[in-house]
């Protein structure tokens, strides 16, 4: 089975490349940003043979969840693109994953990752029904929600491994 850790480092790495495009696109106008000599700026996700283009898709007003549902006013400071979001996630499961972490939360560890990874995977439910609903094909969105997927399975039904204890050698059970 893949490690949550390697799952979470590929969205992570998805969600920091959604931002770069989102930037780009917004900017894409201004020539203040790019220089004349430049091509235009074409998202590696962006696929006209297929019909494919994140870029469209984050210009959507559901590409800022927080807004669009009315959780804070447009043009706020916590007014953040979804992707923005996915790396706060993302960043959580590497955080919530390391040994040092996990020994220091303990039971509590493992249940705010299950309700944070449950969060994840309904806003994905909700994107990916306004998706199709929308008939848009975003390859870059489907990744990321088939991600949340793994996540929320791998901390709801898949248990992981008890770790034994380590061996702490002292002078009573060291053999010379």
């Amino acid at each position: 089975m893949v490690s949550r850790r390697v799952v979470a480092s590929i969205g992570w790495v998805l969600a920091l490349y959604s931002l770069y495009v989102e930037d780009k696109v917004a900017h894409r106008n201004d020539p203040s940003f790019d220089s004349p000599e430049e091509e235009p700026f074409k998202a590696l996700c962006d696929i006209e043979a297929i019909g494919a283009s994140c870029s469209a898709v984050f210009a959507l007003p559901e590409g800022k969840l927080l807004s669009f549902l009315g959780v804070v006013p447009q043009g706020h400071a916590l007014d953040v693109p979804n992707a923005f979001l996915g790396l706060l996630y993302y960043s959580l499961v590497l955080l919530f994953g390391s040994s040092y972490f996990t020994t220091f939360m303990g039971y509590y560890s493992s249940m705010i990752m299950k309700l944070v990874s449950l969060a994840a995977m309904t806003t994905s439910v909700f994107l990916a029904y306004k998706l199709t609903t929308l008939r848009e094909l975003c390859i870059l969105c489907w990744t990321t929600h088939a991600i949340n997927l793994y996540l929320v399975i791998s901390y709801h039904c898949i248990q992981p491994k008890p770790s034994r204890p380590a061996v702490v050698l002292t002078s009573k059970n060291k053999t010379s």
